[in-house]
Parts: C-alpha cells; sequence; structure tokens
C-alpha cells in the first residue's frame, strides 16, 4: 500500500469509526429525562499531541529496488543476491520511518 493511500483511508476510517461509535451508542446515552446526553467520542480541533488533539502517525516507508547483475545498482542498507531462471537478481531495501500529525480544523463526533 502507498503512503498515500494509507494516510487517505486512516483519516476515512478514523472519523467514520467515531461517528459509527456514537450512532451505536446514541440509543442508550439517555439522561434519566430521556434526553440525549452529548457525544461520548469526540475528535477535538487542533494537533497538539499532549493535548489529545489530531491524529498523529509515526510509520515505516519501505522502497524496494531490483536490477539485474552488472546494470549498476547501489546498495543502501541490504542487499539480497539470488538467481531467477538463470539472471542473477540483487534486491535492495531500505527502511525509513516517518513521524507526523494531522491537524484537525474542527469538532467531529
Amino acid at each position: 500500500m502507498e503512503l498515500q493511500e494509507f494516510v487517505t483511508q486512516s483519516l476515512l476510517q478514523i472519523v467514520r469509526g467515531v461517528s459509527d461509535a456514537n450512532n451505536v451508542l446514541e440509543p442508550e446515552r439517555k439522561k434519566p429525562d430521556g434526553t440525549a446526553l452529548p457525544k461520548l467520542f469526540l475528535l477535538p480541533p487542533g494537533m497538539k499531541q499532549d493535548g489529545g488533539h489530531g491524529i498523529h502517525f509515526d510509520v515505516a516507508v519501505t522502497a524496494r529496488s531490483e536490477s539485474d547483475k552488472g546494470a549498476g545498482a547501489k546498495a543502501s542498507l541490504a542487499v539480497v543476491q539470488f538467481d531467477v531462471g538463470g539472471k542473477q537478481v540483487a534486491t535492495t531495501e531500505q527502511v525509513s520511518r516517518i513521524s507526523f500529525s494531522v491537524q484537525i480544523g474542527q469538532w467531529h463526533g
């Protein structure tokens, strides 16, 4: 899965999950007089992690490349060589960590 698709799907699923959880609980969240209680789950605006705001990602991104022997590929982290159909193939894989936060622009719940 590409990073763009992962971030998109994660954000959509988080927002929809919060809404779905509130909708499921809504019938049983009533005051003694029958009026509805406020929503239990909310995503507050902002991105200050220590205040519980925003959606924070810490992901590992893997870059992989393959080349035939003699194609001039350089290994950056790890190189695995193997024979495939009489060809020697080198696979290079590099893993990087990315941390970032997404600010929530308004209350959601």
